[in-house]
């Protein structure tokens, strides 16, 4: 799951007990630090617990038939269209995460949720800081503001943008490195498998909310 999966599978389903800011910040951690490039440690209270959640929601979505056969189905296209195997991979692993936040991020509660978090990583980087190695601290304060003050995540619908953004997150790294000359072609694809991923985006969050126990949800 990515960003906004992470934070709509904490929203219990009747928002009666909405999860603290905390939690959801803890949800959405992980994925921060990965767009920081930023190894963290494991933080205490709401946020660790928060960070826990993400980690078992990842657990059940990735091993869930759904995510590996639409994942192998995208990987597979991007490869028929001539894009390397590494590219393809990374791009259809990210690629149909970031399609499904941008389904999810149309429910206006996952959308204000969401803002939440981005806003809270913007106006509280330095209160986090300690979380990254005293090494890369300034770099982690730095890039979570710059996240949280300039991320959005309903672009996330637009698949031209969600392939630019698989460019830059790839860009110099050997194995998986997306070419430019390859967007367009990784954009076409998503589109083509965008309609299947936004009718099935209520089920696949149901079926995560139900394997994966939240205090938030109710019993």
């Amino acid at each position: 799951m990515n960003l906004v999966g992470h934070v709509a599978v904490a929203l219990p389903p009747d928002t009666a007990s909405n999860p603290s800011i905390d939690f959801l910040v803890g949800c959405m951690l992980p994925d921060l630090a990965a767009i920081a490039r930023v190894r963290l440690v494991r933080p205490a209270g709401d946020i660790g617990h928060g960070v826990a959640f993400h980690h078992a929601c990842d657990a059940v979505f990735h091993d869930s038939a759904w995510f590996r056969g639409t994942n192998q189905a995208v990987r597979d296209a991007l490869m028929d269209a001539g894009v390397e195997r590494g590219a393809a991979r990374a791009c259809s692993h990210a690629g149909v995460e970031m399609l499904l936040d941008g389904s999810l991020v149309a429910e206006p509660m996952v959308a204000h949720h969401a803002q939440l978090v981005l806003d809270a990583a913007d106006a509280r980087a330095d209160e986090f800081g300690p979380l990254a190695p005293a090494a890369s601290r300034t770099q982690w304060v730095t890039r979570l503001r710059l996240i949280g003050s300039s991320l959005e995540p309903q672009r996330y619908r637009d698949p031209r943008f969600v392939a630019e953004r698989l460019q830059r997150m790839t860009a110099g790294r050997t194995r998986i490195e997306l070419r430019h000359d390859h967007v367009d072609t990784v954009a076409a694809t998503l589109r083509e498998f965008q309609p299947d991923i936004a009718s099935i985006a209520p089920e696949v969050l149901a079926a995560v909310r139900r394997a994966v126990p939240s205090p938030h949800h109710p019993a």
